[in-house]
C-alpha cells in the first residue's frame, strides 16, 4: 500500500491539478454566458436584448441566447420580500393541508381496518352506551338508597331536636358523609352523560369518516347503469349549490320511503339508517362527495351521491341483498336522482 504525505510533492502535485480543473470550468462557464445574448423585459414591459444587463433589470428574469439564436439558459426573476414572505406563507399552509390530509387518510385506514362494514361500527357504538346505560341505571338505584338512609338520619335528628336532645356528634358526622355521597354519585351521574355525549359526537364523526371513506374506495367500481349486489351511484351536475341540495335532498327521501329502519345519522354528506336487525331488514347508507370526471364546465358542480343497501347478516338477509327487491331499489333510486 502506497501512502502520500500531505507535504509531499505529489499530494500538492494533485491539489493544484483540482483547483486548476474546477478554475478552468468555471472560467469556461462563465466566458460561455458573457458570450450569450442577454434578453430581459424592461419598465415598460417592452424586451431588450444586450451584451450586457443593465443594473436596474439585473434581478429581472434573463433569458440566455447564443450566436444561433438558441435560447441556452433562464435566470427567474428574483422575488422580492413580500413575495418571498407569501411564498412562505402559501408553503405552511400547503404543508398543513397536507398533514392533515395525511392524518384524515391514516384515522380512515384504521376506521376501515377496525370495522368491516358500518353495522359493526353501529353495534360497537350501542354497546358502549349500553354499558353507559347500565352504570347510569345502577347509579340511579344507589342514589335512590342512600336518599332513603338520609332521610332516616334526618328524621331521627329531628326526633331529637323536638325532644329536647342535643344532635350526637356520630350522627352530625353520618348527616354529613350522606350529603357528600349523594354529592358524589349525583357527580358520576353528570360524567356518564357527558360520557354518552361525547361517544355519541366520536361516533357521529366516525360514521360519516367510515361511510365516505368506504364510498371514495368502491367509487371507482360504481357505475350509473346497473351496478349490481348492494352499492350503486348516481352522477348528478348541478348548475349552483342550490340544485345541489335538491339532489341531496330527494337521495334522503328516498331512503326515508325505502330502507326499513330509522335514520340514525343525517349530515351535509352522509346519512346512515340503523342495523337490519330483522333478516328481512333493508338498511341503508347515503354518501355524497366531489364527482371531478366529465367536468369541463366551471360554472357546474359534479357531485356523486353513493347509495349503500345493508342487510341482516344471517343467510336469509344475504340472499335479500343479492335478490330482484334489492336490484329494484337500485335501478328506482338511479332513475329518482337523474330523472
Amino acid at each position: 500500500m502506497i501512502i502520500f504525505y500531505k507535504n509531499s510533492f505529489f499530494f500538492k502535485y494533485m491539489r493544484l491539478s483540482i483547483l486548476f480543473t474546477v478554475y478552468f470550468l468555471a472560467s469556461t462557464s462563465l466566458y460561455a454566458e458573457n458570450a450569450y445574448i442577454k434578453c430581459w423585459q424592461n419598465a415598460e414591459g417592452l424586451t431588450e436584448c444586450g451584451n450586457r444587463i443593465p443594473r436596474e433589470y439585473y434581478n429581472q428574469r434573463v433569458r440566455y441566447i447564443d450566436e444561433q439564436g438558441i435560447t441556452r439558459k433562464i435566470k427567474e426573476r428574483e422575488k422580492n420580500r413580500e413575495e418571498r414572505e407569501s411564498q412562505s406563507k402559501m408553503e405552511q399552509l400547503l404543508a398543513q393541508e397536507a398533514e392533515k390530509k395525511r392524518q384524515t387518510d391514516e384515522y380512515d385506514d384504521i376506521l376501515l381496518k377496525t370495522y368491516l362494514t358500518i353495522d359493526d361500527l353501529l353495534a360497537s357504538l350501542n354497546a358502549r352506551l349500553e354499558i353507559i346505560k347500565s352504570r347510569s341505571i345502577i347509579l340511579d338505584s344507589i342514589i335512590e338508597l342512600r336518599k332513603q338512609s338520609f332521610n332516616d338520619l334526618v328524621k331521627q335528628a329531628a326526633n331529637m331536636e323536638r325532644s329536647g336532645k342535643k344532635q350526637p356528634d356520630w350522627l352530625i358526622a353520618k348527616l354529613t358523609a350522606a350529603r357528600k355521597d349523594i354529592a358524589a354519585l349525583k357527580t358520576q351521574v353528570v360524567e356518564q352523560k357527558d360520557n354518552t355525549k361525547m361517544i355519541k359526537s366520536v361516533f357521529a364523526h366516525d360514521v360519516e369518516r367510515f361511510v365516505i371513506s368506504k364510498s371514495d374506495r368502491i367509487k371507482h367500481s360504481l357505475t350509473t347503469t346497473g351496478q349490481s349486489n348492494k352499492h350503486h351511484a348516481a352522477r348528478v351536475t348541478c348548475s349552483g349549490q342550490s340544485e345541489c341540495d335538491f339532489y341531496w335532498g330527494t337521495a334522503n327521501q328516498f331512503i326515508a320511503e325505502s330502507a326499513t329502519t330509522n335514520v340514525l345519522y343525517s349530515t351535509e354528506k352522509v346519512t346512515v339508517t340503523d342495523i337490519p336487525h330483522k333478516t328481512q331488514d333493508i338498511a341503508m347508507s347515503l354518501s355524497l362527495s366531489d364527482n371531478t370526471l366529465n367536468s369541463n364546465n366551471d360554472a357546474q358542480i359534479n357531485k356523486l351521491i353513493t347509495l349503500t343497501i345493508r342487510c341482516n347478516s344471517q343467510r336469509e338477509g344475504r340472499e335479500l341483498c343479492a335478490s330482484k327487491q334489492v336490484s329494484k331499489l337500485l335501478t328506482s333510486y338511479r332513475n329518482t336522482i337523474t330523472q
